[in-house]
């Protein structure tokens, strides 16, 4: 015949030592409380503390339950304290599930949160959390208050080593039970390791000398098991009474007290009075993790999963519906992924966050200049390029089209150029072009460059010429320079070197270039003119001398006539 096991929590109302009313449940290797006094947050934690615990944290749908069923086993929907709060200095995340806050008794973040209002943004302050049920048979939900703002209840967790069964008596007796927390209880379904358990027996069961029986819930020699010492059964009485504090069969020898055993298949439980299955867990009845317990089984699940309420099977939980991630959320079996937009890359503890890819910082991602941008990246090309249509290469401009220069362009890769004709010099930058200075503003040159004449008589008149002639190549006239006032015995002044090669600055001043080629051609012709009227006239002297007939010697001599001498004498008288 199949035994139902023992329920494994019992929730009851006991008073602690110091008189408060708590709310206790024993589960695992941890006990959770619920006390009622107005505290702020602090002092409820220094409260649990000086008991050895903290406060109570609800990091994990199954912790979360716990705390519901004191609050629904103590009628109370007010708030309560629990061990959640955000430190000075530190930023609310609306992003993570526990909005950047943490757990005082070191458990990790997880996943797990139930928040009923998003607590306030800040950095400033420090901010606690209370849990309160959502409605008289609702949910828990978490909910962010400042530190000292007082509320009527707060939560506590104590763990520890392990737990004994409840201790059996063999007649009728009453135990209480003195837990290390401070708290004091008729009656426990599980007693944590070091509690203390008073009993007084009925009807003369107690020892000689009226000291009533007790015993200590301490951890096995052998083993990794907890038992009471001494295992009891306590208040010796006949099988009669209540089959002998039993859970199966009580046996009687005469001279000797009364022992418990069980059925076939079940062996004796540490407590000595209960009876477990040979192995509970094999097979193992539960879905996911078996643990043996005092009269059964209990069954719990992995991280990520829930008990379901047949208390065998583990059902997945949606971590997504927290919005735990920046971007996207993908639910898995026990857990969950974060996903990110396209452009972006997982970024933080867990990937949870999304930063932006710069696709910039690759090699050859554009053909010239890449601009990244939020999720994406453009390219763009360099000053004188444009993009070639349905693509990202990048063609030259042809800035001549538009006839940029005066004169001729010259298009070149990115850019252009101006050629400037004669007359007139390129702008610094390759351009443009401007007009080159006058000869008026050219410095006076010396006598070895520039001409002048001297004469006995006179200057040279001025050199009149009717404009400035382009030339290709070497330098020619279209016509002869006018002169006025030259006299032909005048001095003709030194020729300029008309074949030699023009100096740096006269290759880069084309315009006074052309002006010294005129001026020397002009005083070439000048020597030639006279010259050749200097020859002309030697020769028509030369000519005349030919002609003119000979003379004597008295050629040179002039005939007077006669007169007489008196004449003469008078005269010389006279």
């Amino acid at each position: 015949m199949a035994i139902a096991p023992l329920p494994l929590l019992l929730l009851l109302l006991v008073g602690g030592s110091s008189g408060e009313e708590a709310e206790v449940v024993c589960a695992g290797a941890a006990c959770y409380t619920l006390h009622r006094a107005q505290l702020g947050w602090n002092d409820a934690q220094k409260r649990c503390h000086d008991n050895g615990g903290k406060l109570a944290p609800a990091h994990s749908p199954a912790e979360a339950r716990r705390l519901q069923e004191l609050l629904v086993g103590a009628d109370w929907t007010g708030p309560a304290w629990i061990g959640l709060w955000l430190p000075r200095g530190h930023c609310v995340q609306p992003q993570e599930p526990l909005r950047g806050f943490s757990w005082v008794a070191g458990e990790e973040g997880g996943n797990y949160s139930a928040w009923l209002s998003e607590p306030a943004v800040t950095c400033l302050s420090t901010r606690c959390v209370s849990l309160k049920l959502a409605g008289p048979a609702g949910s828990p939900g978490w909910t962010a208050h400042h530190c000292r703002t007082p509320l009527p209840a707060f939560f506590c967790k104590f763990i520890f080593q392990g737990m004994c069964g409840p201790l059996p008596l063999a007649g009728p007796g009453r135990v209480t039970y003195n837990t290390p927390f401070g708290v004091r209880s008729p009656q426990l379904a599980a007693a944590p390791f070091g509690t203390l358990a008073d009993v007084h027996c009925e009807a003369g069961g107690d020892p000689p000398r009226g000291n009533p029986p007790f015993a200590v819930c301490k951890k096995l020699e052998q083993g990794d098991g907890f038992a009471w010492h001494p295992p009891g059964p306590l208040c010796p009485a006949a099988c009669a009474h209540r089959n002998g504090g039993c859970q199966h069969r009580c046996l009687e020898a005469p001279g000797e007290p009364p022992r418990c055993a069980c059925h076939p298949g079940y062996t004796l439980a540490p407590d000595m009075a209960s009876c477990l299955p040979e192995d509970a867990c094999h097979p193992n009845p539960c879905q996911d993790i078996c643990q043996t317990r005092p009269g059964g089984f209990e069954c719990s699940c992995k991280d990520g999963y829930y008990l379901a309420t047949d208390g065998r099977h583990c059902l997945d939980v949606d971590e997504c519906l927290a919005k735990p991630c920046q971007h996207e959320c993908h639910n898995t079996d026990g857990s969950f992924v974060c996903l990110c937009q396209p452009g972006y890359q997982p970024t933080g503890p867990g990937g949870h966050h999304c930063r932006d890819e710069d696709e910039c910082a690759q090699p050859g991602v554009c053909p010239q200049l890449c601009i990244n941008i939020p999720g994406s990246f453009h390219c763009a090309c360099q000053p004188g390029y444009q993009r070639q249509p349905g693509s990202d290469a990048c063609v030259d401009v042809d800035e001549c089209l538009r006839d940029p220069c005066p004169g001729t362009c010259q298009n070149l890769p990115g850019d252009f150029k101006c050629l400037c004709s004669h007359g007139f010099l390129p702008e610094e930058d390759g351009h443009g072009c401007r007009a080159a200075p006058t000869a008026r503003e050219e410095p006076s040159v010396g006598p070895d460059s520039t001409p002048q004449t001297t004469g006995t008589t006179g200057t040279m008149g001025a050199l009149q010429t009717k404009g400035i002639l382009r030339t290709t190549g070497a330098p020619s006239t279209m016509g002869i320079p006018q002169t006025l006032g030259a006299p032909i015995g005048a001095t003709p002044p030194a020729p300029t070197a008309v074949g030699s090669a023009p100096g740096p600055e006269h290759s880069a001043d084309g315009p006074r270039l052309l002006l010294y080629y005129i001026l020397g051609s002009l005083v070439a012709i000048l020597l030639l003119l006279a010259f050749s009227l200097a020859l002309l006239a030697c020769r028509k002297r030369a000519a005349k001398q030919e002609k003119r007939p000979a003379k004597s010697a008295a050629d040179n001599y002039c005939w007077v006539p006669e007169q007489p001498e008196s004449r003469g004498a008078g005269s010389e008288r006279r």
